[in-house]
């Protein structure tokens, strides 16, 4: 389940610029997906008339009660967190020559980490609640495409985050407040998204999503995922711990 799981984060955080390779920049249609996101909410009509204040983010165990993914998915943990300047340094020091766009490092605005082994740094943009993503694992691949997402909190406590160029979007609440069973379409609603392929994250009839290049995976991909499942590990990035500072 795991191995999917990080699959499809991959397809959604990092590995756009394989998906366009295989399927075509055609965003409206999606390559051969065709799939037609004309109706689908845009970035802009998803972040209108609305403020972005990040310490209602911080410190607060998310968790995904509803999903507009084309793709089956599994609901997992995220949490978000003030970036120090150390970890903000390592990322500016380490990837600065490789990403392009240039980033403004001085802009980093959150750090989030997740349950499933993923975390990135988000910058801030002149749009309120619109980020461009620097994930961790541009580490090792050496590069990242442009990711650039929406997030935005609304009552009664509810976060909505939007891939804006695939328009991908998810509904968080936290873990000590999910929705109740019978409400989580109700309360998905007020994140302001729509598109049919809406479920919530208690949906366990398999659904049949079109095919990706990531259905094609060998089972030798496997042995190479090793995911903790249990929890959030700090601050790290290629195993050190880079607390937050009084900076």
């Amino acid at each position: 389940m795991w191995k999917n799981a990080i699959l499809r984060i991959l397809v959604c955080f990092i590995s756009i610029k394989i998906y366009v390779e295989v399927y075509g920049e055609n965003t409206n249609n999606m390559g051969t997906l065709n799939l037609n996101m004309d109706n689908w909410t845009s970035c802009e009509d998803f972040l209108a008339n609305t403020t972005f204040d990040r310490t209602k983010l911080i410190d607060v165990d998310w968790k995904i009660f509803y999903f507009w993914n084309y793709e089956e998915d599994n609901s997992y943990h995220l949490k978000f967190s003030i970036p120090s300047r150390l970890l903000t340094d390592r990322f500016r020091v380490e990837l600065d020559k490789e990403i392009e766009p240039p980033v403004n490092w001085t802009e980093a605005e959150l750090f989030m980490e997740t349950s499933i082994d993923f975390s990135a740094l988000y910058i801030r943009t002149e749009t309120p609640g619109k980020f461009r993503l620097i994930p961790s694992l541009a580490f090792e691949v050496g590069s990242t495409p442009l990711l650039i997402f929406g997030v935005k909190y609304v009552e009664p406590g509810y976060l909505g985050i939007m891939n804006c160029k695939y328009r991908i979007c998810y509904a968080l609440a936290p873990v000590q407040n999910m929705p109740k069973p019978e409400d989580l379409k109700l309360a998905a609603e007020k994140i302001g998204f729509n598109s049919e392929y809406g479920y919530s994250y208690l949906v366990t009839t398999e659904r049949p999503p079109p095919l990706t290049p990531f259905d094609r995976d060998d089972a030798e991909d496997d042995e190479e995922l090793d995911i903790d499942e249990h929890g959030f590990q700090g601050n790290y990035v290629d195993g050190y711990n880079y607390g937050d500072d009084d900076d």
